[in-house]
């Protein structure tokens, strides 16, 4: 359960992270109980089909060394 501070902080992450562009994913329950998952920028590889994103660029929800689909 969040308490009120808990989606504050969130909250803020977000703002910080944003920058220019995309706004990060929520990353909740993304990580398959993996903590703390948290949304990162990641290249798109070199060769990879871009259809629904234009960046070379991608989120995706980061918990220890492993990335999961927001």
């Amino acid at each position: 359960m969040r308490r009120i501070g808990d989606w504050s902080k969130e909250a803020e992450l977000r703002r910080i992270l944003r920058g220019l562009g995309s706004s990060p994913p929520r990353c909740t329950s993304k990580c398959e109980g993996c903590t703390p998952c948290k949304p990162v920028h990641v290249p798109v590889p070199s060769g990879t089909p871009v259809t629904a994103e234009y960046y070379p660029e991608a989120w995706r929800c980061k918990c220890g060394n492993k990335l999961y689909m927001p």
